[in-house]
This record gives structure tokens, sequence and C-alpha cells, in this order.
């Protein structure tokens, strides 16, 4: 009997050389989650796979086995992917590494699909660019289950105050300030506007982007990311 196999639509978020001529790539999938694949013989001249194996490329995709890395048998592109380059790019790479990062893999989960569905867009298009990673990473919390309280306090029902300030805590919520709350200091304005996805001042969005550094390095155990490395030397100016 013959290997199984089964078809999906996906992306890639990250590939690596496996032996001579090969690469494991890690896809997200429409219906299977985050996958990954031996792509044999992909770094051969005559391969077509490599061209195909590129992110931004929506694959037509077919894996075959059973275990947790999987044979890919088949990558179609359904579009030409468009062009990222810069600013944009980095924010690519970036999506992609959260993605890698905080899923587990053969885990569905289709919210998460469409989210970075719509991400892509986002950066292939015109929207401004901390906007679309600050819904990014909320709408990303969400799909995972470690969706942010943007509505009340900790602990109770009562109403964020637009004019309040408070800290947030990430096992908890938004605490008044006081001198028992630890956390990131935010105004309550900014909580608020995340919650209902609303445009953001350019106050807010820098508070919402030490908001979500400070809850996801929570959920990255601290560990630092390598896109970040990527966003810090392009803002010094290296290369």
């Amino acid at each position: 009997m013959g290997a199984e196999t089964s078809s999906d639509s996906g992306y890639v978020l990250h590939s690596r050389r496996y032996r001579e001529t090969s690469l494991i790539v890690e896809f997200l999938t429409e219906t299977r989650g985050r996958v990954a694949a031996v792509a044999r013989g992909a770094l051969r001249r005559n391969s077509v796979l490599a061209a195909s194996l590129q992110p931004l490329t929506p694959l037509r995709l077919q894996f075959g086995g059973r275990g947790e890395l999987m044979n890919l048998v088949r990558a179609e592109p359904v579009a030409h992917p468009p062009l990222l380059a810069g600013e944009r790019l980095y924010c690519l790479f970036y999506v992609n590494e959260l993605v890698m990062r905080l899923t587990a893999s053969h885990d569905p989960n289709q919210a998460l699909f469409e989210i970075y569905c719509d991400a892509l867009a986002a950066l292939t298009g015109d929207s401004a660019i901390e906007m679309t990673l600050r819904r990014f990473e909320k709408q990303l919390l969400d799909a995972l289950g470690f969706g942010l309280q943007l509505d009340c306090e900790a602990d109770s029902d009562q109403p964020l105050a637009a004019e309040g300030c408070y800290h947030y805590d990430v096992e908890r919520g938004p605490v008044p300030i006081g001198p028992e709350a630890t956390g990131i200091r935010v105004r309550g304005a900014t909580l608020l506007a995340l919650g209902l996805d609303e445009t953001l001042s350019a106050e807010a969005l820098r508070e919402a982007k030490r908001l979500m550094r400070h809850v996801l390095n929570h959920h990255l155990d601290g560990r630092p990311l390598t896109s970040r490395k990527l966003f810090e030397a392009q803002a010094a100016g290296k290369p």
C-alpha cells in the first residue's frame, strides 16, 4: 500500500537546508495548521520546487506520510507573489517568526490562517505598517487562546475608563495604577481602541507596541526574536 497523501493550501514560513539537495520547509496551512515537510531534491539544478517555495507565494500543497515531519509531494503556486522590500520585508520575517514560535505543529486553526492572510494582504498593500503589526499581534493572541482583556479591569466587571491609566498584568489583565500593581503601564483609551480595532493615534501606537512586546515576551518565555534584531540593525543603519 502506498503512503497516504493529503492536499492543502498554504504559505512558506521558513526553510532550511537538509542534507545535500533537500530542504525542510515549515508551512502554515489552511486545514492542518503548521506543517514541516521535507522537499526532496529542491536544491538540485533542474528542480522546479525551489522557485515555488518562497514566502508570500500562495501554494496548493500535497503531503505524504503520517509523522511529525512529512514529505512534500507537490507545491504548486496558485498566484504570482507580490514583491516586498525594506521594512515591509522585515515585517514579513517578524510575522512568520511569531507564527513559528507560538504555534504547535499539526494544530488546525482556521482563524489563524485567515488573520495571517489578512496580514500578508496588508503588508503587500498600502496599509500603515505599525497598525498592521499591532492588529496582527492582537488577533494572533486571540486565535491562540491568549487574548488580551481590553474592556474591563482585572478581577472585576468594572469597565475601563478611557481617561484612566492602568498596569497590564499578562496573567490578569488591566489593573488600576497603585502600589501593588505590576506590569506595563498603558492608558485606558489605548486598551479600548485596541479592543475595538480602531485606528490608533501616534501616542497610542507607541503604547500598544510596548504592551504587545511585553505580552509576547511573556508567551515566548523571554527568548529573543531573530527578526527583531533585523529591525534594530536596520534602524542603526547596519547592513
